[in-house]
Formats: structure tokens, sequence, C-alpha cells
């Protein structure tokens, strides 16, 4: 779990704010009373905790996580970063959808790289879409 959290918290740069999902408004109330959160415009709920430490005691890591980065607190139209993290036995897989186009290139290069080199694999939203189309294209059904 700490490396999975070293990886998400390496897309924060200076102030921006890294938000976890939490689930639907309309399906579970956010129970915490001291944490960071809003609710966006299709009433999911997205949490900010302080820190990594904050971050293991809040989240519920199994195998899927989905994540924002926003460069002002709780405004959505400052994303820079949609993430999704899928945790496997073999790998760590990070979808990076880039809201904010030219950033993602300079993390590859700095922050990211440690990871990258321990075998975490970076998706971009293209090339999950292409994967996801070659399942489907060989008749595979189980991703």
């Amino acid at each position: 779990m700490d490396f999975l959290l070293d990886v998400l918290y390496s897309f924060q740069v200076g102030e921006d704010k890294l938000y976890f999902e939490y689930g639907y408004s309309y399906i579970v109330e956010f129970p915490y009373k001291n944490i960071v959160n809003f609710e966006d415009a299709v009433r999911r709920i997205w949490f900010c905790p302080c820190d990594k430490e904050e971050a293991k005691s809040l989240v519920g890591f199994d195998f899927l996580h989905n994540c924002i980065v926003l460069k002002n607190d709780r405004d959505m139209g400052s994303c820079k970063y949609r993430l999704l993290v899928v945790e496997s036995p073999e790998s760590v897989e990070l979808k990076v959808a880039e809201i904010e186009e030219g950033s993602f290139q300079e993390l590859l290069k700095n922050s990211l790289q440690p990871y990258l080199e321990q075998g975490v694999r970076v998706l971009t939203e293209q090339v999950y879409i292409d994967m996801i189309e070659g399942y489907i294209a060989g008749g595979r059904e189980d991703f």
C-alpha cells in the first residue's frame, strides 16, 4: 500500500491536491468529519487526505482506485489528471488521463521515473482503449 500511495502522490506538484473517490452520495454518506471532501456534478464524493499516513487509514486499498489531481481545491474545472490504479499480483498499472496537456511528460521524466524503473506500467487513455479493443478482437472478455 505504501508503494501505491507513493505512486499516486508523485502526481501532486506544488499546491496540487490529490483526491480519492469515496463513492456516490446517493448510495453512501461520507463518514469522516475532519477530512476535506466535496461532491461533484454527478454526486461522486471526493476526499483529500492531508498526507500519506492519513490516506492509509482512510483508503480501503483492494485493487482499484480512482483519483484526481486538482490545481485548485475542490474545483473540478482545475483538474490536471484522472488516475485509475489497478493492482494485480504481477504488476501495478496506472491509467492516466491528462486533462492539462503538457505536464505529464515532465512527470514521466522526473517524479514517475523511479516507479517506471520498478515495473509500474503507465497506460494513457488511448493505450488503455487499444488494449481493451485488442482483448475484445481476440475473443477475450476477461479484462
